[in-house]
C-alpha cells in the first residue's frame, strides 16, 4: 500500500481531502507521495536507507578500470597538447625573425603546432631561441601576457632616461625604483642591472613584482661582484628560482657593501636545499645585516638569525674601533661648555695647543 493510499485511508473523513486528491494527477500523485516520505518516513526502515534515490540517470554498468585509465589518458593527451599549441604560438609571436631563419619556407604554422614534431622544435626553441623582452616558459597559462612589438619599444623608451642617468652616474639618481611596473620586461631589468655595475652613486636598487627571472637574478650576482656602492636590493614577488639565489648569494661572498636582501614571496619554492645552502654560504659574509625572506625550516632560520646578529656585532665593533682610532670626541667636534663641569669647560675654552686633556688619552 502506497503512502498517499495509508493518508487517504486516515483522512477520509475529511470530505475536503478526499476531493483535493481525486483531483491530482498521477505526477502529481507521485511528487505528493514522494514529500510523504520524507515528511512521514517509516520505521521499519534504518535511517541510512531512508533517503531517496534522486540520480536520473542511468547506470553504466560495472567499474571498468582499463577504461577509466585510457579515458584519464586521453584527456591528458589533449590537456598537453593545448598547452603546448599555446606555447608555440606565443613564441612565435615574440621571435618572428628567428623562425624566420630556423624553419624551411614549406613548413606551416598549422602543422607546427599539430604535427608529430612539435616536441623536438619546442627543445629547440628552449635551447638555441634568443631572450626578446621576457624570458620564455612553458607555464604561460600563469605568466604575464606577451606585449606586442610597439608595446615593447613604448615600455623601453620609458625607460631611456633613468638608464642613461645611471649610465652617467648622476649624483642625485641615489635610488633605482621599478616596483610593480607592468610594463617593465626583463631585458629592461638586466640592462638596469648592467648600469649599475660600474655606478658608484645608486644605494637602493628595488624590482619588486617587476617578473624578474633568473636571468636577472644572474645579471644582479655579477653586478654584485664588481658595484661597492650598492647596500639595499629589493627582489619580493617575482620569479626567481633556486638556482638564482644562490647566484646572489655566492656573489655576496665578494661583495662587502650590501646591507640589506629581501626576495620573499617567489613564484617557486626555494625549499630545503636551497635554504641550508643560503646559511651556508651567509657564514662567510659579515656585512649583509638585513634578510626580507622566510625560512621553512628551522635549522636554518635559527643558523642566518645567528648570523645576521653576529654581523650587526661586528658593525657595532668596527664602529668603536673606528672611533677610538679617530680620537675623543672632545678634540674633533667641542660641544658647548656649561658652568661647573670643571675641567671640561676648561678644555672647550681654552685654544687648541693650551687645551688640557685627561690622563689616559
Amino acid at each position: 500500500m502506497s503512502r498517499v493510499a495509508k493518508y487517504r485511508r486516515q483522512v477520509s473523513e475529511d470530505p475536503d481531502i478526499d476531493s483535493l486528491l481525486s483531483t491530482l494527477s498521477p505526477e502529481e500523485m507521485e511528487e505528493l507521495e514522494k514529500e510523504l516520505d520524507v515528511a512521514d518516513p517509516d520505521e521499519n526502515i534504518p535511517v541510512g536507507l531512508r533517503q531517496r534515490n534522486q540520480t536520473d540517470k542511468h547506470s553504466t554498468g560495472l567499474y571498468n578500470r582499463e577504461a577509466m585509465l585510457n579515458y584519464c589518458e586521453k584527456e591528458t593527451k589533449k590537456l598537453i597538447q593545448r598547452e603546448l599549441s599555446v606555447d608555440v604560438m606565443q613564441f612565435l609571436c615574440m621571435n618572428k625573425a628567428w623562425m624566420c631563419r630556423k624553419l624551411p619556407l614549406s613548413f606551416s604554422v598549422d602543422s607546427m603546432v599539430h604535427g608529430p614534431q612539435l616536441p623536438s622544435l619546442r627543445a629547440d626553441f628552449t635551447n638555441e631561441a634568443p631572450i626578446t623582452g621576457r624570458h620564455y616558459s612553458s607555464k604561460t597559462v600563469d605568466s604575464a601576457p606577451s606585449l606586442t612589438k610597439e608595446e615593447e619599444e613604448a615600455a623601453s623608451s620609458i625607460f631611456d632616461e633613468p638608464l642613461e642617468r645611471v649610465k652617467n652616474n648622476d649624483p642625485e639618481m641615489t635610488e633605482v625604483n621599478v616596483n610593480n611596473s607592468d610594463c617593465i620586461t626583463s631585458e629592461i631589468l638586466v640592462r638596469f642591472t648592467e648600469a649599475l655595475e660600474f655606478n658608484t652613486v645608486v644605494k637602493v636598487f628595488s624590482l619588486a613584482n617587476t617578473r624578474a627571472d633568473d636571468h636577472v637574478a644572474f645579471a644582479i650576482a655579477i653586478m654584485l661582484k664588481s658595484n661597492k656602492t650598492l647596500t639595499s636590493i629589493n627582489l619580493d614577488s617575482n620569479h626567481i628560482t633556486g638556482k638564482g639565489i644562490l647566484a646572489i648569494f655566492r656573489a655576496l661572498l665578494q661583495n662587502n657593501t650590501l646591507t640589506e636582501l629581501r626576495f620573499h614571496n617567489q613564484r617557486h619554492i626555494c625549499g630545503g636545499k636551497t635554504e641550508m645552502e643560503i646559511a651556508k654560504l651567509l657564514k662567510e659574509n659579515t656585512t649583509l645585516l638585513k634578510l626580507g625572506y622566510h625560512f621553512e625550516l628551522a635549522g636554518p632560520r635559527m643558523t642566518v638569525t645567528n648570523l645576521l646578529s653576529r654581523n650587526m656585532d661586528k658593525q657595532r665593533q668596527k664602529r668603536l674601533q673606528e672611533q677610538k682610532l679617530n680620537g675623543p670626541w672632545r678634540l674633533n667636534s667641542p660641544r658647548p661648555s656649561r658652568a661647573g663641569t670643571g675641567k671640561r669647560a676648561l678644555s672647550c675654552c681654552l685654544p687648541t695647543e693650551e687645551r688640557v686633556t685627561p690622563h689616559g688619552y
